[in-house]
C-alpha cells in the first residue's frame, strides 16, 4: 500500500445519547498526519495493547477494538503476538518500536485510561511503526460513567490520524426490537451497545426515523388501534401524536431543513405520498396523486427530490419526483418489487430491497444506472439506511436465524453484525453526527 501523509480532519464529538455526559471534551490537539489514504477498505495491522493505567479499563478497551473492527480498516494484531515488556510506557521515547515491529504491526495504539477526581481521562498516542514517528496523540476526559463515549472518541482519532478518513462513532441507530414480547423503539451506538428503550407502550411500533440534528424521532404506532405517526423529543424524553388521519400514516421522512415530514396516507382507496407539518400534523402538500400504491419517501440531501416506492408501472419500483411533486421518472428496473429507498448522503445513489427469492440489499445511481448487489445469499436483507457520508449501510439481516441489524461498506466488502441477543431487530435507521 502506498504511504501517504495528508491533513487529518479534525476530531469530531462524541456524546452519549441522553446521558449526555458534556464534560467529556479533548484536552490536546491531534498531529494532523495521516498515514494511510484513500477511501478503500483495507485490513491495516494494527497492535493495541491493554491500556495503561489504574482505573477499570475493560469496557473501554472492549468498546474500542469492537469500534476498530467494525470500521473495516483494521486487522488487530492478536495480543499473544506482543512482546513488549510490562513496564513500557505509552509516550514516545517510553518504548522500543522493534517490539512491535516483531509481530508485523504497520501502526500502533497506545492507550492510558486514569481515574481523576471527576471522572475519567483517556490518552491515545498513535504511531507508525515502520518510521518509528508519532502520528498524533490526544486526551479526553468525562465522568466515569463515560467510558464507551471515551472509546468512541479514541476509536475515531485512531481512525482520522491513520487513515485521513471520518468515522461514524458520534452517530446512533435507531430500530425496532421484540425483546420485550413487543416492538418497541429503540437506539444504541453502532458498535450494538449502549441500547437506549425509546417507546413502552406494549404496541406495534414500525420504522423509526431521526431528524437531521438527531434531536427527535417520528415513527408509526398502532397504540392506538390505527397506524398513527408518532414523534419523540429525544431531549425532552416527550412523545406526541402528529398524525391520526383515518387509514394509513406511515413510511415517515424529515425533510433535511426539519420543516416537513413525508409520509403516506390513505385518506382514500388509494395511498399516496404526503408532506406535514412535524409539529402542528398540519397537511402541507399532496405529492401523489397516481393510481397503485405509492410509499416509503426518502429525501434527497438537499431537499429539492424525493424518491418513493410505486406500482403505477406494474410491480413495486422506485421513482424519484421533484419534492413538490408532479412528474417522476423510474429508477429501477430489474425485477418487480423494489421496495425500501435510502438516498445516500453524498447524493448520487439510492440504496433499496430487492426481491430476487430472498430479500437483498440493492444500490443504484439517482439516474438509473450502475445497479449494485450488496447481498446475496445471506438470508432476507431489509430496510437499509445510509451512514452520514455514504461509505456505510446498515440494515436487518436474517442471516443467522433471526433477524438482526448488520453494518456493510457500500461496496458490500466489509459487513459485520451490530446486535446480539434474541428478540428480532428490524427497522434500523442512521443518525447523522450528533453535536449534543
Amino acid at each position: 500500500m502506498q504511504l501517504t501523509a495528508r491533513a487529518c480532519l479534525g476530531a469530531a464529538l462524541l456524546l452519549t445519547l441522553f446521558a449526555r455526559p458534556a464534560g467529556v471534551a479533548a484536552e490536546e490537539p491531534a498531529t494532523s498526519v495521516a498515514l494511510f489514504a484513500g477511501g478503500a477498505k483495507a485490513d491495516i495491522p494494527i497492535a493495541l495493547p491493554i491500556p495503561k493505567g489504574g482505573a477499570a479499563t475493560d469496557e473501554f478497551y472492549t468498546t474500542l477494538k469492537r469500534d476498530l473492527e467494525i470500521s473495516g480498516w483494521f486487522r488487530i494484531i492478536d495480543p499473544a503476538a506482543y512482546t513488549e515488556v510490562p513496564t513500557a510506557g505509552i509516550r514516545l521515547g517510553e518504548f522500543d518500536f522493534a517490539a512491535w515491529r516483531t509481530p508485523g504491526a504497520a501502526v500502533l495504539a497506545k492507550t492510558e485510561v486514569q481515574t481523576t477526581t471527576s471522572g475519567r481521562r483517556a490518552e491515545v498516542w498513535v504511531y507508525d511503526v515502520a518510521g518509528g514517528v508519532k502520528l498524533g496523540a490526544k486526551a479526553f476526559s468525562g465522568p466515569e460513567a463515560a467510558q464507551r463515549t471515551l472509546a468512541h472518541r479514541t476509536a475515531d482519532t485512531i481512525i482520522r490520524l491513520i487513515t485521513g478518513q471520518p468515522s461514524f462513532f458520534d452517530t446512533r441507530l435507531a430500530f425496532v426490537s421484540s425483546g420485550t414480547g413487543n416492538k418497541e423503539v429503540y437506539v444504541m451506538d453502532v458498535d450494538g451497545g449502549g441500547r437506549r428503550q425509546i417507546t413502552r407502550n406494549k404496541s406495534i411500533n414500525l420504522s423509526p426515523r431521526w431528524n437531521a440534528g438527531g434531536s427527535a424521532l417520528c415513527f408509526t404506532s398502532y397504540l392506538n388501534g390505527n397506524p398513527d405517526l408518532f414523534v419523540a423529543d429525544l431531549l425532552k424524553s416527550s412523545i406526541r401524536r402528529v398524525s391520526a388521519r383515518t387509514g394509513i400514516n406511515t413510511g415517515c421522512a424529515w425533510a433535511p431543513q426539519g420543516d416537513r415530514i413525508a409520509l403516506t396516507l390513505s385518506p382514500g382507496s388509494d395511498s399516496d405520498i404526503f408532506t406535514i407539518d412535524p409539529l402542528a400534523g398540519t397537511q402541507i402538500a399532496q405529492l401523489t396523486n397516481s393510481p397503485g400504491i405509492d410509499v416509503s419517501p426518502t429525501w434527497s440531501p438537499d431537499g429539492s427530490k424525493i424518491a418513493f416506492v410505486s406500482e403505477r408501472g406494474g410491480g413495486a419500483q422506485i421513482y424519484v419526483m421533484d419534492s413538490a411533486g408532479g412528474a417522476a421518472r423510474r429508477v429501477s428496473f430489474q425485477g418487480n418489487q423494489n421496495t425500501s429507498p435510502s438516498w445516500s448522503p453524498k447524493g448520487d445513489k439510492i440504496a433499496f430491497v430487492g426481491r430476487d427469492g430472498a430479500f437483498d440489499v440493492f444500490t443504484v445511481n439517482v439516474d438509473g444506472s450502475g445497479m449494485r448487489r450488496i447481498t446475496q445469499g445471506m438470508g432476507d436483507n431489509e430496510d437499509p439506511s445510509w451512514s452520514p457520508e455514504g461509505d456505510f449501510l446498515t440494515f436487518s439481516s436474517t442471516r443467522t436465524g433471526a433477524s438482526h441489524i448488520w453494518l456493510a461498506s457500500a461496496d458490500g466488502r466489509h459487513q459485520v453484525q451490530l446486535t446480539s441477543g434474541g428478540g428480532g431487530f428490524t427497522n434500523p435507521h442512521w443518525s447523522g453526527h450528533l453535536s449534543w
